[in-house]
């Protein structure tokens, strides 16, 4: 009788749990990982400095769990979100890494959706991204959507391009996974947060690599930014099925309101921190205009800097998005510019 076995291997993923002071949630997140159905999978757990014991509490546990796939990396200083996930890419060279945030839990079927998912024979993508619950401390659910997730929603569909159940490896691939949930491609060329937060993504090493080695200046938001300059190359994935628990628990880096409904509030720290990572953005488009425009053409390159320009109008006066820019663009910027600069005087002539 013919072989029935496939002539290839499932890829492994390196799956990075960054930590700092998150004693009281890490346990749950990394004891969700071991859950998976999907067990090609290597862990470090890098804990960031933490001053309430987490590291040696993690030490602990893998001790008691011994799995050879679970590992503790310890940063004897702090140097935010961003330096932990540099640290966790390093540890590993899997095609694909995700990244859960201490505080936050998967979904058994996490990584199998994910896997399915980026094996699709419509289109490949920079990362995916899925829906999660949100939750209280105690994992209570509060709700069962992220709604800033661009995916499709009664009454407002989204402009990316739908994946069938049929264009999915499944279990041809040798994934003991099928789903009748929506994924949506959103090619490179579709600006703005269109993801869920760090928990709910997977990215392709070979995109992510070149954006973890730039300069950043901000060492939070890390999900910012890595989401936005990773998906400049080959887009995203946006899968609707809830895979996870986003965790609001009050003491969020990003959000420390009580869930009201709709989208997650913001706190000030965050909210004012946006200008500096469409900054970094920025930065990065610049450094990389010229792969970005080998790939995609000279024009993508000025359309993203002309969305940025108007998302974040300070970024205006910077001299070296002109000669990224094209004619319709740059006249655009210099009308802004003559605008805003109208309004200044308006303000100092009212004081």
């Amino acid at each position: 009788m013919p072989s029935t076995t496939a002539p290839f291997e499932l890829p492994r993923v390196g799956v990075v749990i960054t930590c700092h002071n998150y004693r009281a949630y890490v346990e749950d997140a990394i004891r969700s990982v071991l859950a998976q159905t999907y067990q090609k999978w290597d862990c470090a757990i890098v804990d960031d400095a933490s001053a309430d014991g987490s590291a040696e509490h993690v030490r602990q546990l893998l001790e008691t769990i011994g799995d050879p796939r679970l590992s503790l990396l310890v940063r004897p200083q702090n140097g935010g979100q961003i330096e932990a996930f540099r640290d966790g890419f390093a540890a590993g060279n899997q095609p694909f890494v995700a990244f859960l945030d201490a505080d936050d839990v998967w979904l058994p079927n996490f990584l199998a959706a994910h896997l399915s998912a980026h094996l699709n024979s419509a289109h490949s993508a920079s990362l995916s991204s899925s829906d999660v619950l949100l939750v209280d401390r105690d994992c209570v659910v509060l709700s069962g959507t992220y709604v800033a997730l661009r995916k499709p929603r009664s009454g407002k569909g989204p402009t990316g391009v739908a994946i069938p159940p049929a264009n999915r490896l499944g279990e041809v691939a040798g994934i003991v996974y099928s789903s009748e949930y929506p994924i949506t491609y959103f090619g490179p060329e579709t600006y703005g947060w269109i993801w869920a937060p760090t928990s709910s993504m997977v990215f392709r090493r070979g995109a992510l690599e070149p954006v973890l080695a730039f300069p950043f200046k901000v060492k939070t938001g890390t999900d910012y930014l890595a989401a936005t300059c990773a998906h400049l190359v080959a887009g995203s994935l946006l899968l609707s099925e809830s895979l996870g628990l986003y965790r609001l628990h009050g003491a969020n880096i990003s959000t420390n309101s009580p869930y009201a409904g709709g989208h997650v509030q913001f706190s000030p720290a965050n909210n004012a921190k946006q200008f500096a990572l469409g900054a970094d953005v920025l930065d990065y488009v610049v450094a990389n205009a010229e792969p970005l425009g080998a790939i995609h053409g000279r024009g993508f390159v000025a359309g993203i800097l002309a969305y940025h320009v108007r998302r974040f109008h300070r970024l205006i006066d910077d001299p070296r998005i002109v000669p990224l820019l094209d004619r319709k663009n740059r006249w655009r910027r210099h009308r802004k510019r003559v605008v805003l600069a109208l309004r200044r005087m308006l303000v100092r002539a009212e004081d």
